[in-house]
C-alpha cells in the first residue's frame, strides 16, 4: 500500500470517526429516558422532544454545512464538528434544567449537520470513481456501529454512575477525535491552493439553483426520502410491534433489533463494493423493490422462528441502498459542489426520517393493526424504486483490478 492509499484511508477513517461520534451522541438519549425523565420530572412527550431538538438542528444545517464544506474545505468543517458535538454533548450531561438540555441537544444536531456532506467531499477528493462505492460503504458503517455501541455501554454506565455520566463519556470522545483529526486529516488539494473563482467564488444562490435543477440529484433525493420512510419507520416501531403483537419482552425485542443493526452494519461495505462493479441504478432499484414484500411478510408473520430470517433481511435491505446513492450524488455534480449538493439531498432524506414515524403513529392509533403499519412503510421503497429508474447515469467504465495504480493515477503520486 503506497502513501496515497494510506492517506486516503486515513482521511476516510477520520470522517468515519466524526459520524460515529455523532451517532453516539444522538443515540445516548433513548436508553436512559426513564432515568432522565424521573430526574427532570418530565413526561414522555417532553422526553421525545430531546430527539426532536437534535434533528431540528441537524436538518437546518445540512445545506449550510455543505456550502461551508465547499467554501472552506472538509478539514476545517470536520474539526469544527468534532468540537461542537463534544461540547454540546458534555453540556447535556451537565445542565440542571430541561430547557437548557433542549438547547444542548439542538447544538449537538447543529454540530452533526455538516458531517455527511464533508464525508462525501473527502471521499470524492481522495478516491477514484471505481472505488467510491466501497469507500461510501465503509463510511456509512459508522452510523450502524454507533447505534450498536451505544446500546452496549450506555445502560451499563447509567446504572453504575447515573445517566449524566453517559453524556460525559460520549462528550469526551469527540475531543479525542479532534486531536487525531488535527494531526492526521489532510486535504489532497487544500482550498487555499485551489483556483479562486471570480467574485469570491460562485454565489451560493447560483450554486443552489444549479443543484435544484440537477435532475439526478432531485430524483436521488426523492428516492432516498422514500427509502428513509421505511428505514426509520421500522427502527422506530419494530420494537413496539415485537412487544405488543408478538408478545416478546422488551429485552427480547431489543436483542432481535440488535441483530437488525448488525446486519445493517455488515451490508454497507458489501453493497458499496458491488456498486463499483455493477450498474448502480439497477442495484438500487432491486434493493428498494425487495424491501416491499419483506415488510408485508413481517407485518403478517406470527412465527417467532421466522424472525431470525426476517429481521436481519430487513436490516440489510433497509440500509443497503445508502452507499450506492451516496456515490451517485458524488458523480452527478461538479466536484466543487459535492458538499452543498449532498447537503440538499440529505435534507430531503431526513424529511422522510421526520415524517414517517409520525404518520405511522397515526396509522396505529386509527387501525390498531400492525399489518397496516408495515404496508404503509412498504409504500415508501416501492415509490423510491420507481423513481430511481428515471436517474440517468453515464455508462460504467470497465473495472480494472484494484491496485495501487488506481490511487496514484488520480493525480499522480506526490
Amino acid at each position: 500500500m503506497n502513501n496515497r492509499m494510506m492517506s486516503a484511508f486515513t482521511v476516510l477513517f477520520i470522517a468515519w470517526l466524526t459520524y460515529f461520534f455523532s451517532y453516539m451522541s444522538r443515540m445516548s438519549w433513548p436508553p436512559i429516558i426513564p432515568l432522565a425523565s424521573s430526574d427532570y420530572g418530565i413526561n414522555s412527550a417532553q422526553a421525545g422532544s430531546f430527539m426532536t431538538a437534535f434533528y431540528v438542528g441537524y436538518v437546518i444545517t445540512q445545506i449550510p454545512g455543505g456550502f461551508l464544506t465547499d467554501r472552506y474545505g472538509y478539514r476545517k468543517v470536520l474539526l469544527g464538528c468534532f468540537f461542537i458535538i463534544g461540547a454540546s454533548t458534555l453540556m447535556t450531561g451537565l445542565v440542571p434544567d430541561f430547557r437548557l438540555g433542549l438547547v444542548a441537544r439542538f447544538f449537538a444536531g447543529v454540530g452533526s449537520g455538516a458531517i455527511f456532506s464533508s464525508g462525501l467531499v473527502a471521499i470524492t477528493d481522495w478516491f477514484p470513481k471505481n472505488r467510491r462505492g466501497l469507500a461510501n460503504g465503509i463510511f456509512m458503517t459508522s452510523t450502524s456501529l454507533g447505534v450498536s455501541v451505544v446500546n452496549l455501554y450506555v445502560p451499563v454506565v447509567a446504572n453504575g454512575f447515573g445517566w449524566r455520566a453517559t453524556f460525559l463519556v460520549s462528550g469526551i470522545l469527540p475531543f479525542l477525535g479532534l486531536l487525531l483529526g488535527y494531526f492526521l486529516l489532510k486535504e489532497r488539494t487544500p482550498k487555499a491552493q485551489q483556483p479562486k473563482e471570480q467574485n469570491s467564488s460562485r454565489r451560493f444562490s447560483h450554486d443552489l439553483l444549479s443543484i435544484l435543477k440537477n435532475r439526478n440529484l432531485m430524483l436521488v433525493g426523492l428516492s432516498g426520502f422514500c427509502g428513509q420512510w421505511a428505514t426509520l419507520g421500522v427502527a422506530t416501531w419494530a420494537n413496539t410491534y415485537l412487544n405488543k403483537s408478538l408478545h416478546l419482552s422488551l429485552v427480547q425485542a431489543g436483542l432481535f433489533m440488535s441483530v437488525y443493526a448488525i446486519a445493517a452494519l455488515l451490508c454497507k461495505p458489501l453493497t458499496g463494493l458491488m456498486s463499483d462493479y455493477v450498474n448502480r441504478k439497477s442495484l438500487t432499484f432491486w434493493i428498494l423493490l425487495s424491501i416491499v414484500p419483506i415488510l408485508l411478510w413481517f407485518g403478517v408473520n406470527r412465527n417467532l422462528s421466522m424472525l431470525y430470517f426476517l429481521i436481519p433481511t430487513i436490516g440489510v435491505l433497509a440500509y443497503a441502498f445508502y452507499p450506492i446513492m451516496n456515490t451517485i450524488i458524488c458523480e452527478s455534480i461538479d466536484k466543487k459542489l459535492v458538499g452543498t449538493a449532498s447537503g440538499v439531498v440529505n435534507s430531503l432524506w431526513q424529511l422522510g426520517a421526520l415524517i414517517s414515524p409520525l404518520v405511522v403513529g397515526a396509522v396505529i392509533d386509527a387501525t390498531h393493526n400492525f399489518f397496516y403499519v408495515f404496508a404503509t412503510l412498504a409504500l415508501g421503497p416501492l415509490v423510491g424504486a420507481l423513481v430511481i429508474l428515471f436517474v440517468k447515469l453515464e455508462k460504467k467504465e470497465s473495472t480494472v483490478k484494484p491496485t495501487e495504480q488506481q490511487f496514484s493515477a488520480v493525480k499522480g503520486i506526490s
